[in-house]
């Protein structure tokens, strides 16, 4: 029993090695119906800026749809007859974005994106009811504040 226990010398852990064998037949048809794709390495990754048809600036970054509305360069319009403006800028990102989005479903692959926030409400909703809103939010607020002089007046009325 002490023998199978017994502790490796440094010449028997360094005869120790590992042998990476190919998955058995069946994990690989697993794998294939699933779909599944390898994890990717560091040399898959430093292979695609080795390779010679690489341009270190052709990047997804640079897209303007990526980019978040205050990274975006500013737009100046010097001749109104071939520069687009703000508006028709945002059009043409709008229609890349449709035009993307049926591509990638006529491929059948659906995007599922993150839904907007609710949060900054437009002219539209604050014409329409929102001062109702603000008065009970000013309402609760108040509840919830200290307030000293409240209690005063009231034990002076009862």
């Amino acid at each position: 029993m002490s023998e199978s226990r017994k502790k490796l010398n440094y010449r028997e852990k360094s005869s120790i090695h590992f042998v990476n064998n190919d998955d058995p037949p069946f994990i690989k048809n697993l794998k294939q119906k699933v779909g599944y794709k390898a994890p990717a390495t560091v040399e898959d990754k430093f292979a695609s800026t080795t390779t010679s048809g690489y341009i270190e600036d052709d990047k997804d970054e640079d897209d303007l749809s990526v980019l978040k509305e205050e990274d975006r360069p500013q737009i100046v319009v010097l001749d109104t007859e071939s520069d687009l403006d703000e508006k028709q800028v945002a059009d043409e990102l709008k229609k890349q974005e449709k035009e993307k989005d049926q591509q990638l479903i006529s491929e059948g692959k659906i995007l599922f994106r993150k839904p907007q926030k609710r949060g900054a409400p437009t002219k539209n909703d604050e014409k329409a009811g929102g001062n109702h809103e603000v008065a009970v939010k000013k309402s609760l607020q108040d509840r919830r504040l200290l307030s000293f002089g409240d209690a005063d007046e009231d034990e002076d009325d009862g």
